[in-house]
């Protein structure tokens, strides 16, 4: 039996459902999934997990620095730098 398909609207609310809890980086990686596939955006969400490890960024596991275009998050799980515009 194939797994049923889910529409645009449902995929949003799963996505929204993963972040809403404490997202370990493999669920992460499912939400990016969905969103890619159903040609979603996922705007501000983006910004709350590393690019590179996928780890939720939180007080305990990242360092943010604001330098006046930019806010710098530095991840100390994988000590990658991310840098996004400040708006």
């Amino acid at each position: 039996m194939k797994p049923q398909k889910l529409s645009k609207q449902e995929t949003e609310e799963q996505i929204k459902q993963i972040f809403n809890n404490q997202p370990t980086p493999k669920q992460i990686k499912k939400a990016k999934r969905l969103a890619a596939s159903k040609n979603i955006k996922l705007g501000p969400l983006r910004k709350k997990f590393c690019k590179k490890c996928l780890t939720l960024f939180t007080p305990n596991n990242s360092e943010v620095r604001i330098k006046k275009p930019l806010k710098i998050v530095k991840c100390k799980t994988c000590n990658h730098i991310s840098r996004y515009k400040l708006s």
